[in-house]
């Protein structure tokens, strides 16, 4: 019974080490996707016109961020537990379903919603869905490292297949490709694919595979922990999903009360 109890407290102890870097870029993402919906719902409550051109700018570097950060925080915490001597594999691959299931329920929650209040632009399959299947799809892939290079590659040919794929009643299966008809943003205001998003993913498990090694990193940083801004998007980062749940929905009330007002 001991020695049951000294297991968990190592898994927990070990699972609860987090790279201060991984947290920090996390965060920052989140900040800029706030401050991309801020200007998204000024344009969208006809406050303000949004620069186009910025945007976008702004969106290609907030999206593969998420995505590459998913792959890169799986794989660590795969190493982690290949670390610890104890055999808490099936455990893991568990915990992952769960979670994958988890963040794929938000999204249905966040689909209902849109059916909703926003019905001519609701969101099928956004980024919680995609994310959240990511999460469960990777468990095969994490134990082939630097070789998902390979299955990256045939993702870019079928990305690229799909894309030149027009259909008009698309499915929810369709969607969840990415095959839809040209003007699939026309339709909602949230969609991200499995193709090519969890290309993204795999490329990040690549990444992590390359700069850490279980509780370690493979290069040196500075202590970033000092500085105040860091702390902040350090914060953010712990706390990205409760985040991204609440952030939109604030802005939009703050906005038409203004509005009403």
């Amino acid at each position: 019974m001991k020695l049951n109890n000294l297991k968990k407290k190592v898994i927990n102890k070990s699972n609860s080490q987090r790279f201060i870097e991984i947290d920090m870029l996390r965060g920052f993402a989140i900040v800029l996707m706030i401050f991309g919906h801020i200007l998204w719902d000024l344009d969208y409550f006809g406050l303000m016109p949004m620069n186009d051109g910025f945007y976008n700018i702004l969106i290609k570097i907030i999206q593969p961020t998420f995505f590459l950060l998913v792959g890169i925080s799986l794989i660590i915490s795969k190493k982690k537990i290949e670390n610890i001597k104890v055999n808490n594999e099936k455990k893991y691959y568990i915990h992952l379903i769960v979670r994958g299931l988890k963040i794929f329920s938000l999204g249905i929650i966040f689909t209902i919603l849109t059916l909703i209040f926003i019905p001519d632009r609701p969101i099928f399959f956004g980024v919680l869905h995609c994310i959240g299947l990511s999460v469960i799809i990777s468990a095969p892939f994490l134990k082939f490292r630097k070789y998902n290079l390979i299955f990256v590659v045939l993702l870019i040919i079928a990305t690229i297949l799909v894309s030149n794929y027009n259909m008009e009643n698309p499915t929810i299966i369709h969607l969840a490709f990415g095959i839809h008809q040209m003007d699939i943003s026309s339709h909602t205001i949230d969609y991200f694919p499995l193709l090519p998003w969890f290309g993204i993913c795999l490329l990040g498990i690549i990444i992590g595979d390359c700069l850490y090694s279980g509780n370690n990193r493979k290069f040196r940083i500075p202590d970033l922990s000092k500085y105040r801004p860091i702390k902040l998007f350090q914060w953010c980062g712990q706390h990205s999903l409760i985040i991204y749940l609440i952030h939109q929905p604030i802005i939009a009330g703050a906005l038409s009360i203004f509005l009403i007002l």
